[in-house]
C-alpha cells in the first residue's frame, strides 16, 4: 500500500516524541490514563472516545487537528501510554480490533455515502450490482497490481469497480488523475494507464495533463476533497458495503482467494 507518508507518521511521531520527553519523568502517580493521554497530545488534539482495554489500560481514540485519528493506550493509574500493536495473551491483536470497529467502521459508514457523489470512473459493466469504489492513485504499483488482479472479475462481471481518482505520490499523479478524468472514454485513459505502467519506476502509463479545464479541476479537487476529509493513509482503498449491510473499508491489496472472497463479501446495490 502506498502511503501517504506525513498521515501515516504523525501519530508515531507526536506521541513517540512526547513520550520520550514526559512520559515517566514528571507523571504523578495517582493521575488518570486520560490525562496522561492529554497531556501528550498538548494542544495538537484531543481524545473523542475512551473505553476499557486489557487488564489496567483504557484505550482512548485521539483526534489530532488535522483530522487524523488514531487510538493509544494508557494504564489507568497515568504511569504509561502504548501506541501501536497491543497483543493479548492469545496473541491476537487487539489494537488492531479496537481499531476497525471505532475508527475504521465509523468512517466506512460515511465514506460509502460520500464515495457515490465522487467522479468516480467505472471499470466493468454498468449492470453489475456488486460495487467497489476504489480511491487509486496513477503512479501507484499497488493499484496497479489491484487493477491487474480485478481484471477476470471484472471482466466475468462479478463485480464493478468505482475508481475515484487522487493525486499525492508524485508531481505527476495530479496531472494523470486529471488526464482519467478529462478523457472522452475515461474508462480507457485508465485501462492505458495501467496497462502500461512501468514497474521499475512506479510510473503510471500515460501523460499528465498539463492545462485542465475548470470542470476537470474541479471533478479532481472533490475526489481530493473526499480523501482528505476521511484521511486515508495512502492507495489502494476499497470501499463497499458487505452482505449484512455493513459499510467496509480495506487498505491495500486482497489477490487471489482473498480477493475472491472479499468479492463474494459484496452485498449487490
Amino acid at each position: 500500500m502506498k502511503t501517504k507518508s506525513i498521515l501515516a507518521t504523525l501519530f508515531t511521531l507526536m506521541f513517540t516524541l512526547g513520550m520520550a520527553n514526559s512520559l515517566y519523568a514528571d507523571t504523578p502517580a495517582n493521575g488518570k490514563g486520560k490525562t496522561l493521554v492529554e497531556k501528550i497530545l498538548s494542544n495538537q488534539g484531543k481524545v473523542v472516545d475512551e473505553f476499557s482495554s486489557l487488564g489496567n489500560l483504557q484505550g482512548f481514540v485521539v483526534k489530532a487537528n488535522n483530522g487524523q485519528q488514531a487510538i493509544v493506550y494508557a494504564d489507568k493509574d497515568g504511569q504509561f501510554a502504548i501506541v501501536g500493536a497491543l497483543f493479548d495473551g492469545n496473541g491476537e491483536n487487539v489494537s488492531e480490533k479496537d481499531n476497525q470497529a471505532r475508527i475504521m467502521s465509523p468512517v466506512a459508514k460515511e465514506a460509502l455515502k460520500a464515495a457515490k457523489d465522487t467522479a468516480w470512473v467505472r471499470d466493468g459493466d454498468d449492470d453489475v450490482k456488486k460495487v467497489i469504489y476504489v480511491v487509486g492513485d496513477p503512479n501507484c504499483s499497488y493499484c496497479n497490481k489491484f487493477y491487474q488482479e480485478a481484471r477476470s472479475l471484472v471482466k466475468n462481471k462479478d463485480v464493478q469497480l468505482r475508481w475515484i481518482w487522487v493525486g499525492f505520490l508524485k508531481p505527476s499523479s495530479s496531472g494523470m488523475a486529471q488526464a482519467i478524468l478529462a478523457a472522452k472514454d475515461p474508462a480507457k485513459e485508465m485501462a492505458k494507464n495501467e496497462n502500461n505502467f512501468k514497474s521499475g519506476s512506479e510510473d503510471g502509463g500515460i501523460k499528465p495533463l498539463k492545462k485542465p479545464s475548470k470542470e476537470v479541476l474541479e471533478k479532481f479537487n472533490k475526489n481530493m476533497e473526499f480523501m482528505n476529509t476521511y484521511q486515508f493513509p495512502g492507495t489502494p482503498v476499497l470501499i463497499y458495503q458487505d452482505k449484512d449491510g455493513k459499510p467496509q473499508t480495506v487498505f491495500g491489496v486482497p489477490v487471489g482467494d482473498n480477493l475472491k472472497k472479499l468479492v463474494d463479501s459484496v452485498a449487490s446495490e
